[in-house]
C-alpha cells in the first residue's frame, strides 16, 4: 500500500549506551540522501504533530532517521536534557553515513528539542550538509524558560509534566502516569503541577531551570559547533513562538560567523503552522541534498517574515523602522480609557498607579506564552482598574512596527520584588475588539522599596501594519497569570501560584520618564 518500508535499527555509543532509531526507506533498491531527527517524545511520533509523516519524506526519496535520544523511549541511559546530546549527536551523524542505505548526504530537521540537537555536538565533527532548526534558541534563560526573568509558568510546568510521564511510562509506573495525566486534564497542574513534578520526576530539569531562575544563577552554555552554523541552513520561527527569539539570535549568529542561512518567521504557534511548511522543507533538502552546487547558487533564498495585519510576507532584511512613542496620563489610564495617551515623538507626561492584588491576578492568554497562542481580544481585562491602558488617536496614516519594541519606564514599589507585564495591542475603526499581537515581562527582584528606579521592559519580536483609521494601545499591569508566575512582592519564591505569604503591592509610574521605542530586529 505505501511506497516505502520501515524498520528499527541501533548502534552502541563510546561509552557502551544503546540508542535506538526507526529508519523509513523508499522500497525500491539504492542509497539515499538522509534525514536525520533525534528526539526525547517516542520515534514513533516522529514529531508529527508539526511535520509531515516519516512516510512522506520516504515517499520523496528520502531515508529518514527518527532517533531515541539517550534516556528516551527505548534508548539507554538516563536523560539529562540538553546538556547530554552534543557527544550523541555526533556519534549518530558518524553511524548514519554508514548505513549502507545512505548515499553520504546528511540534512538535519526538527522543532524545539529536536531543533537544539541540529545545533550541538563535538567541534571535530564532519558538519551535516544541510539543516532546519525549527522552534529553537541556544540560550536556556533567555530562549527557553523566561522572559526578563519571570518564569514561563504555563509552558514550563505542562513540558515539565510530560517528561516527568514519559519517565513514568518507561518505569512502568501506572499511577504516577495517571495522577499527572489527570492534572492536565482537570487543568489543576497550574496548582499541583509544580509539586507532581518533584514528587515524579525530582531530576527534572524544569526544577533545574526554577531554581536558577530564582536564585539568578548562571545557566550552562550551550555552544553550537561553528562549522555548522556555516553550512546550508533554514531557520524556522513563529511569531506567537515562545523561542521566536532563539530563531533571530540563531540567524544573527550564523551570519555574524560568515555563514548564508535561511530564515522564516511565519504566522505560526509552536505546534501550528503555516499551510505550505512542509513542501517548503521539501524543497529546502531537495535544492541542498539532490541539486548540484551550480544550481544551488541560482535559487533566491528564503529571509521573510509575514506581516500580521497585511497578511503578506516582508523581507526581514530590509525592515529597519524605528519610532518612539510617550505615555501621557493625569492618573486615572487605569479607570479612564480616555484619559492613558500614547503618542509619537512626544514626551511623557503625568503618573499611573497599579495596585496588585496576588488574589486576583490579571490573567492573560494569546501572544507567545498563553495557553491558546496567537491573537487575542483582551477587551475584558482592559476593563479592571489593575491595567493601566495608553492608546494613540486614530491613525492618519499606516504605522508599520517591525522589530523589537521595548519600554522605559521609572517605577517607585512598596515591595522588593514586582513584575510590568506589558501588551500591545490594535483597535479597529468602529469595533469593540481589543485585538493583542505582542506581550512583553519583566520579573524585578532586587528593588529598593519607595525609590524611583528605572527599568527596560522588551516585548516579544513582531511584525505588523497598525492601519490607518486605527489605533495602538498600550496596557499595563503587574500580573499575567499563567503565562508567568504570580510574584509574591518578595526574594523567598519567586516562580510559583498565589499563595499566603502573596503580598499587594503597588507601582506608581513616572510617565515623564517612560518612553517606548521600536527597534529593528537586527541591530
Amino acid at each position: 500500500m505505501f511506497p516505502v518500508k520501515y524498520f528499527d535499527s541501533h548502534f552502541k555509543t563510546k561509552d557502551g549506551i544503546k540508542l535506538i532509531s526507526r529508519i523509513w526507506l523508499p522500497k525500491e533498491e539504492g542509497k539515499w540522501p538522509a534525514l536525520l531527527m533525534r528526539q526525547p517524545y517516542g520515534r514513533e511520533i516522529a514529531s508529527t504533530i508539526t511535520y509531515a509523516h516519516p512516510i512522506w519524506w520516504a515517499s520523496k526519496g528520502y531515508m529518514v532517521i527518527i532517533q531515541d535520544v539517550r534516556g528516551q523511549g527505548d534508548s539507554g541511559g538516563n536523560f539529562k536534557g540538553f546538556y547530554q546530546e552534543a557527544d550523541d549527536t555526533s556519534e549518530t551523524h558518524d553511524w548514519v553515513r554508514t548505513l549502507k542505505e545512505s548515499n553520504g548526504k546528511l540534512g538535519l530537521f526538527g522543532f524545539s528539542y529536536q531543533g537544539l540537537t541540529q545545533l550541538t555536538g563535538n567541534d571535530t565533527s564532519m558538519p551535516p550538509d544541510c539543516s532546519s532548526p525549527a522552534m529553537t534558541g541556544l540560550d536556556i534563560r533567555e530562549h527557553w524558560c523566561s522572559d526578563g526573568g519571570a518564569f514561563w509558568w504555563n509552558n514550563n510546568i505542562t513540558w515539565g509534566l510530560q517528561i516527568a510521564a514519559l519517565k513514568m511510562k518507561r518505569e512502568k509506573n501506572k499511577q504516577g502516569w495517571i495522577t499527572i495525566r489527570a492534572a492536565l486534564e482537570n487543568q489543576t497542574h497550574l496548582i499541583d503541577g509544580l509539586s507532581l513534578i518533584k514528587q515524579y520526576d525530582p531530576d527534572n530539569f524544569i526544577l533545574q531551570w526554577m531554581n536558577f531562575i530564582d536564585n539568578d544563577k548562571n545557566f550552562e552554555e550551550i555552544k553550537p559547533v561553528i562549522t555548522w552554523l556555516k553550512k546550508p541552513m533554514l531557520i524556522l520561527g513563529g511569531l506567537w513562538d515562545p523561542h521566536l527569539r532563539g530563531a533571530l539570535d540563531l540567524y544573527k549568529k550564523s551570519k555574524d560567523l560568515g555563514g548564508d542561512p535561511e530564515i522564516i518567521i511565519s504566522n505560526s504557534s509552536h505546534l501550528c503552522w503555516w499551510k505550505d511548511s512542509q513542501t517548503t522543507l521539501l524543497n529546502f533538502f531537495d535544492r541542498y541534498l539532490k541539486t548540484d552546487a551550480q544550481r544551488i547558487n541560482s535559487i533566491n533564498k528564503n529571509k521573510k517574515i509575514w506581516n500580521i495585519s497585511l497578511n503578506n510576507w516582508d523581507n526581514i532584511e530590509n525592515l529597519s523602522l524605528n519610532y518612539e512613542f510617550g505615555l501621557q496620563s493625569d492618573g486615572t489610564a487605569n479607570f479612564e480609557i480616555k484619559d492613558g495617551s500614547l503618542s509619537i515623538n512626544t514626551k511623557g507626561s503625568g503618573f499611573a498607579s497599579i495596585v496588585h492584588d496576588p488574589w486576583r491576578p490579571v490573567p492573560t492568554n494569546g501572544g507567545h506564552l498563553g495557553a491558546n497562542p496567537g491573537l487575542f481580544d483582551r477587551g475584558q481585562i482592559d476593563q479592571r482598574l489593575d491595567v493601566a491602558v495608553f492608546q494613540t488617536h486614530y491613525m492618519k496614516e499606516n504605522l508599520h512596527l517591525s522589530g523589537i519594541t521595548s519600554l522605559q519606564t521609572a517605577i517607585t514599589s512598596d515591595q522588593k520584588s514586582f513584575d510590568i507585564c506589558l501588551s500591545l495591542s490594535i483597535i479597529e475603526k468602529d469595533q469593540d475588539i481589543i485585538t493583542q499581537f505582542t506581550t512583553g515581562f519583566l520579573r524585578v527582584k532586587k528593588a529598593i522599596k519607595d525609590i524611583e528606579q528605572t527599568y527596560i521592559v522588551k516585548f516579544h519580536p513582531t511584525n505588523i501594519c497598525v492601519k490607518k483609521g486605527s489605533k495602538l494601545r498600550l496596557s499595563i499591569s503587574a500580573s499575567a497569570w499563567p503565562a508567568i508566575g504570580v510574584n509574591p512582592g518578595h526574594n523567598e519564591v519567586n516562580s510559583t501560584n498565589t499563595t499566603i505569604d502573596h503580598q499587594v503591592t503597588t507601582l506608581n509610574i513616572n510617565l515623564e520618564k517612560s518612553i517606548m521605542k521600536i527597534t529593528p530586529f537586527f541591530k
